[in-house]
């Protein structure tokens, strides 16, 4: 039994399709029937049916999957681990991250590729959720976001800094000038705003539940940096953390008066699975970074 026989077989049993599986796979159909054929004979078990052109998991194959999977997964981080202890500083970091929080990400990673040049680095922008579906499944090695009310076992949530909801106006805006501004008071502007999904207009809308408001916005998407230009280019308004504002010095950031608590920044990662020096390393700038700027939030 080889290692690579037990990733070929994860891949068909997740896509129930030779012939996808092998294209994502890098190799022919007949060499992935091949060597499933050789783990299936190897096992002296069935672990796909193959009814026609189609295949199906056999019970023998549903009962193997979870271990085939932590097989890879602990294998990986062994390797990973001997790799770290002898310092050779290759391999690739996957790093998740909310747009709310990317004030930094360049000045971070300049420096991480400075000190780690041979270290490949994949950023990911998505939406809180989709970014801990990614970590759940080791698509991801760091997710940095604000806090959800999760409850999964396998994921270690560490706290970073609070910041609060607010309004976000142009400094022309007649709002710019104010502490705080009510649900009630924003009902009277022009507003853009987060689409389902993202973590502010999941803390809106528990706040608008609160206080029994509705808004009617002209516009929701789900892209925080063109929201931002909108606001930078005309009277609307927006909602968002106050940290979106970071380096925009048009704009302006009003606490949400009916918010309860701020927004927690937090870093994910899995429980249990080993961290990779270059993943503590770039936490650690991260960290660094928020120290530096962490006056201006």
């Amino acid at each position: 039994m080889e290692l690579r026989q037990i990733k070929y077989y994860i891949k068909a049993a997740e896509l129930l399709n030779f012939t996808e599986a092998a294209k994502q796979l890098h190799i022919t159909q007949s060499t992935l029937s091949q060597q499933i054929k050789q783990l299936e004979s190897e096992m002296n078990v069935t672990l796909f049916d193959r009814i026609g052109k189609r295949v199906y998991l056999t019970e023998a194959g549903y009962e193997f999957l979870p271990f085939a999977k932590q097989t890879i997964n602990d294998t990986e981080m062994g390797m990973q681990r001997l790799l770290d202890l002898q310092e050779i500083r290759k391999g690739t970091l996957r790093i998740g991250i909310t747009y709310s929080l990317s004030f930094g990400l360049a000045s971070i990673l300049l420096r991480f590729m400075k000190e780690y040049p041979n270290i490949k680095i994949e950023v990911i922008y998505s939406t809180a959720l989709e970014l801990l579906e990614m970590l759940k499944a080791r698509d991801l090695d760091l997710v940095f976001s604000f806090s959800m009310r999760i409850q999964e076992d396998q994921v270690e949530v560490s706290d970073l800094y609070e910041v609060p909801l607010c309004a976000i106006v142009h400094k022309r805006h007649v709002l710019a000038q104010h502490k705080e501004v009510s649900i009630k008071e924003l009902k009277k502007y022009s507003l853009v705003l987060p689409s389902l999904g993202l973590s502010a207009r999941s803390v809106l809308d528990e706040i608008l539940k609160t206080c029994d408001e509705h808004l009617d916005p002209h516009l929701e998407m789900n892209d925080v940096n063109i929201l931002l230009q909108l606001v930078e280019s005309s009277l609307f308004t927006t909602i968002l953390s106050q940290t979106t504002i970071m380096g925009r010095n048009e704009l302006v950031a009003i606490p949400i008066a009916e918010q309860k608590g701020k927004m927690i920044a937090s870093v994910l990662t899995l429980k249990g699975a080993y961290q990779k020096a270059s993943a503590s390393a770039f936490l650690n700038y991260f960290k660094e970074e928020l120290a530096y700027t962490k006056a201006l939030i």
